[in-house]
């Protein structure tokens, strides 16, 4: 299991190199759209916890290694860097098909994943404001 330590809960380089896409003249296009891709993702969030954890009460190792790649995946692109190593490693664990030690992992990624609803959501706030 990855050290969190190493990596921010939200990547804060991450969420200005988005800011930064297009870089036209109109800000608040740049900041609509990361908006955009946070609320996407906090809407899809609880289906994706949702399908890992069923995944993980049958040990359906294809499955828990399909959802948290997607999860993995799109937490990434929004910065959520901590949590996507989680997911990585997790996933890793459903390819190798080695769930073993893999309970203690999907509780940390599960917390993530509720720590990560208020942080998105006043990045949104304070994305707006500016």
């Amino acid at each position: 299991m990855n050290n969190q330590a190493n990596f921010p809960f939200l990547d804060e380089e991450v969420v200005n190199n988005m800011k930064e896409l297009g870089n036209g003249d109109d800000a608040y296009a740049d900041r609509l759209l990361i908006v955009q891709l946070m609320s996407v993702y906090l809407e899809n969030l609880p289906e994706r916890v949702a399908e890992l954890t069923e995944a993980m009460k049958k040990k359906d190792a294809p499955v828990i290694e399909r959802s948290a790649h997607t999860l993995k995946s799109s937490s990434r692109l929004i910065g959520l860097a901590a949590l996507a190593e989680d997911c990585q490693v997790l996933e890793d664990m459903g390819f190798d098909k080695k769930l073993d030690n893999a309970q203690p992992l999907f509780e940390k990624i599960v917390a993530a994943t509720t720590k990560a609803v208020d942080v998105l959501k006043n990045k949104i706030i304070e994305i707006e404001k500016t």
